[in-house]
């Protein structure tokens, strides 16, 4: 096979696993996202409807939906941004809960990371750098970077681990 015709059968083959995916998205389709084989599409395609259910607010999410989510926007947010991000910006109001959440999933490293990221916090709810001394400024950079390395291994694995476990819980939405 020249390297044409295989540079677009993994095109087309991409594309096909792509397509797939969006449909499960779409469809909220649980037993199609669970035979997804590989992990990073599973991990996209849950975050995916996790995401929609919580932007749509027609269902709330549950204890295991929730510990998904908060994992999975935490991780996003340390690789787009920081953890003070989504800390104290995206769902300042989750600060605790997160910590739970990554030990709920088996991420316990990462959730110590959390914990003393989040005990350098204002208790007042103001921003970090206003009140921050270079030394706090220097530890919260070495958890963002610490939390950032995977001190868990993949998140995406223990993602599908957990989801695995919790199967029956995750596919069950609370309606409001």
């Amino acid at each position: 096979m020249d390297s044409l015709n295989r540079h677009s059968w993994i095109t087309d083959e991409i594309e096909e696993q792509m397509c797939k995916r969006d449909k499960i998205v779409t469809d909220e389709d649980f037993e199609g996202l669970f035979l997804l084989e590989d992990n990073s599409d599973f991990s996209i395609a849950l975050f995916e409807i996790l995401s929609n259910k919580y932007e749509r607010k027609l269902v709330t999410l549950n204890q295991v939906q929730n510990n998904l989510f908060l994992s999975m926007n935490l991780e996003n947010a340390s690789q787009a941004d920081s953890i003070l991000g989504f800390l104290q910006e995206m769902f300042p109001n989750e600060k605790e809960q997160v910590i739970d959440s990554l030990k709920e999933i088996g991420a316990v490293r990462s959730s110590d990371i959390i914990k003393e990221a989040v005990a350098l916090l204002p208790s007042n709810d103001r921003w970090f750098f206003e009140v921050a001394d270079k030394e706090s400024q220097q530890r919260m950079k070495r958890f963002d970077s610490e939390f950032s390395n995977y001190p868990d291994g993949s998140m995406r694995d223990l993602y599908r681990l957990y989801a695995e476990k919790y199967r029956i819980e995750l596919q069950n939405s609370n309606s409001i």
